[in-house]
């Protein structure tokens, strides 16, 4: 930890107070620090905690009085107008300030090194100066506030110079005492003619998703409530567009911020899965060249459909009395509409759908199928928009351009509608060694890749919504970019700003910073895309490597090479499966939206909620490709050389599967298919019957794997395996069985004829002798008794 932070740390009592002191020992402002170190903390999880419609209150501290600053007016003096500051003084907790008076101190001499602005805000440097302005002010009950007013005089601020960055602090100072009770510490932008070149500044600020799981919940009242807290009025994206209104700012759009892609049929505004309805279907295989040609009844499946997902998977769940879309559904799209409309005329990047963690990607998986598409997809803001959208500037979430990355980048992008980057937005101090110093930012690599290379020192001033007021965020921009100016006057020069992913501030104190830096006359504001090619003397300054070690813009990614890979195997998956059904698009629209939503660069501010998603999202692909299944069935016996296996399909799903294959792979040359069933069709939530000619070489057991696929060859949809008894009795058998019979006639015609008449045709009266026979059986049994 720096020593900077170790003192804010100690020192900062309040929750983006501006600035106080503490027995002497003044502490810096939230936006001081950020300048002083150019990084910006993550603020997603804040968001949640502050109200979208009031600053953050003011905390009184123990011992010391804590000063706040509301407005400077005007934000730059020029020679006869004079500065009106307000603000407040909120007194400490341990006692009154008894008719306290406040200053304003203007510090000696005239900052011109950027090091000199962290030192004053800070308050590593002396206040010694003079008093500019005084006002009294009533007591202050302890740990009350109240407001104040006071002018300072242009005279007492005028300087000789051209323009200036001067130091002020505001201080309070109790009755009798001479050493301040409290102060805070900020700047005064002095410009009073023009000796200078005017530098081009250019703003990009990001409009993204916050890392919501709920914004992908099953249950409609959580994702209708995320995607109003997301985007709706008040929210984030709500601020950041509101406070951009009329000002040039480019936005970097994630296509996603304006809701789920459209699931539903455009004619009915319902679903799209094919009407399945008594449950039953013909069941006839698709004709196809050399295949089989056997029908086979189709009955409903007894297990349990798997219907299109209705929260994780989509957003656009329906009504299941109607079929049409939710009420969730209905108020997600309007928000998003809303957005769309705001953005409308606006100067519009496209980031990859999702905000894809191109970082992430680009380092260990450049060839990724998934992030790939989401490039390409990227195209779809256009679309929604009616409005260019250029989508080739490249933005890493992290800001770095490590070795390998520029190559990683033209990789990624070569297999995509993008093709090749026009540019890649890098931190300065990414691709910028120690100078004297600061290069302009237009840059690029040694190859000739345009970078578009931010300022972070004057990108960490952009106003928070934690801060009590942006009056000293402007302040030090408008200090930080004269310093800058002054470093060479007379040299042409461009300077970008950028905001982190998870920016969020108060649309008020956003509207309020542009407007101040818009009036500044040695700032001229530039669309970002323009430091893509050279101004006149203002040429791309070459790449060159940091003198010390650069940190992220943005926390670690949750992406590595296992979870990229397994990510786009899904997608395959996912693609296979619907190839085969009727309404292929609407199926994967349904089930690849969270897994889009996996590769954004979002999840680094909140990693344990990507592991949520991740094991759902496993869980629902899962179950999708399973439900196309051949089902399991008793072992098999084959009694002749040839017979027919009767083969069942299932299909689980709420769509019509068509032109899927059954193969039949038998694993010993005992037993061989005859020839592979043709293309087969099979209605939702039923199954089929597949007649399938085998033939027994040779008796025996044997296993037949039953497995599924595509038109070309991939398997899908879970396999079974059927085990076959084949007992097949040799012909030769037959052959001889019937040679013995027919012998054995022949045997018995020839003897009839060789012995002629039988002794009983001999018998001239055959009945007498019968009769006297049975008379004869008569006696003996009465003689026996």
């Amino acid at each position: 930890m720096t020593r900077l932070a170790r003192m804010l740390t100690a020192t900062v009592v309040t929750v983006g107070a501006l600035g106080l002191s503490v027995g002497g020992t003044v502490t810096t402002s939230l936006a001081s620090a950020r300048a002083s170190t150019g990084s910006a903390a993550p603020e997603h999880a804040a968001a949640s905690r502050v109200s979208p419609t009031s600053r953050p209150s003011v905390t009184p501290a123990k011992d010391v009085a804590v000063i706040v600053l509301r407005t400077m007016t005007p934000a730059v003096v020029r020679p006869g107008t004079d500065v009106t500051i307000t603000g407040t003084v909120t007194a400490p907790l341990t006692g009154p300030l008894s008719s306290p008076e406040l200053r304003v101190v203007r510090g000696d001499g005239t900052i011109i090194k950027r090091d000199a602005l962290d030192d004053w805000a800070s308050g590593r440097s002396e206040t010694s100066g003079d008093t500019v302005a005084t006002t009294a002010l009533p007591t202050v009950a302890a740990g009350q506030t109240r407001a104040f007013r006071t002018t300072v005089p242009w005279e007492r601020l005028r300087s000789d110079d051209p323009f200036a960055a001067l130091p002020v602090s505001v201080e309070v100072v109790q009755e009798g005492a001479s050493e301040p009770t409290g102060k805070t510490r900020t700047f005064v932008a002095w410009n009073s003619r023009k000796e200078y070149v005017p530098l081009e500044v250019a703003t990009l600020l990001p409009v993204t998703l916050d890392p919501d799981i709920d914004l992908f919940s099953r249950d409609d009242v959580a994702r209708q409530a995320a995607w109003e807290r997301v985007i709706g009025p008040g929210s984030r994206v709500a601020r950041i567009l509101e406070g951009t209104r009329g000002r040039p700012v480019n936005l970097a759009v994630d296509p996603s911020v304006l809701g789920p892609e459209a699931t539903t049929d455009p004619g009915t505004g319902g679903p799209t899965p094919t009407p399945s309805g008594s449950g039953t279907s013909t069941g006839t295989p698709t004709p196809g060249a050399g295949s089989g040609t056997s029908a086979a009844t189709t009955s409903p499946t007894t297990a349990v459909p798997t219907t299109p997902p209705t929260g994780e998977q989509t957003g656009q769940p329906t009504d299941p009395s109607t079929g049409n879309p939710s009420n969730a559904a209905s108020v997600i799209e309007g928000l998003g509409d809303d957005v769309a409309a705001q953005l409308r005329g606006r100067s519009v990047w496209s980031l990859p759908y999702a905000d894809a963690d191109l970082a992430a990607t680009v380092g260990t998986d450049p060839a990724n199928s998934l992030v790939r598409d989401l490039v390409s997809r990227a195209a779809t803001l256009t679309t929604r928009l009616g409005q260019p959208a250029r989508a080739d500037i490249v933005w890493p979430v992290d800001g770095l351009l490590p070795a390998g990355r520029e190559q990683g980048i033209k990789t990624l992008l070569s297999g995509t509608t993008v093709k090749k980057p026009a540019g890649v937005v890098v931190s300065a101090a990414a691709v910028t060694k120690a100078t004297a110093y600061t290069p302009t930012a237009r840059r690029a690599t040694a190859s000739g890749t345009r970078l578009l290379a931010y300022d972070p020192r004057l990108s960490a001033l952009l106003p928070r919504r934690a801060d009590p007021s942006p009056v000293l965020s402007v302040q030090r921009y408008l200090a930080e970019s004269l310093v800058l100016l002054g470093e060479r006057a007379g040299t042409p020069r461009s300077v970008l700003v950028v905001a982190p992913r998870s920016y969020d501030p108060d649309a008020a104190g956003l509207a309020t910073f542009l407007a101040a830096v818009s009036s500044a006359p040695w700032l001229q504001s530039v669309d970002a895309a323009s430091l893509l090619t050279d101004r006149g003397n203002d040429v791309a300054a070459p790449q060159t490597k940091p003198t010390t070690p650069v940190s992220s813009a943005a926390p670690r990614p949750v992406l590595n090479t296992r979870r990229l890979s397994q990510m786009a195997d899904q997608r395959d998956t996912l693609l296979s499966v619907s190839s085969v059904l009727r309404d292929g698009d609407a199926f994967e629209r349904t089930y690849r939206e969270v897994l889009d939503e996996l590769a954004s660069a979002r999840w680094r501010y909140r990693p344990g909620s990507w592991g949520n998603l991740a094991n759902s999202v496993a869980s629902d692909v899962r179950s999708a490709t399973s439900a196309i299944k051949v089902a399991s069935r008793a072992t098999v016996n084959l009694l002749a050389e040839t017979g027919t296996l009767q083969v069942t399909i299932e299909n689980g799903l709420d769509y019509t599967v068509q032109d899927i294959r059954l193969r039949l792979a038998p694993n010993n040359p005992r037993l061989q298919v005859i020839e592979q069933p043709g293309p087969i069709t099979i209605g939702p939530s039923s199954r089929t019957n597949v007649p399938v000619e085998v033939a027994a070489v040779a008796a025996g057991r044997a296993e037949i794997r039953a497995f599924l696929t595509t038109a070309d060859g991939t398997q899908i949809g879970s396999p079974a395996t059927i085990k076959v008894s084949a007992n097949p009795i040799d012909g030769a058998i037959y052959w001889v069985g019937g040679i013995l019979v027919g012998l054995v006639l022949l045997f018995g015609v020839v003897r009839a004829i060789v012995k002629g008449t039988s002794r009983v045709d001999e018998i001239a009266d055959i009945e007498a002798v019968t009769a006297a026979h049975e008379a004869l059986g008569d006696s003996e049994d009465r003689d026996r008794r």
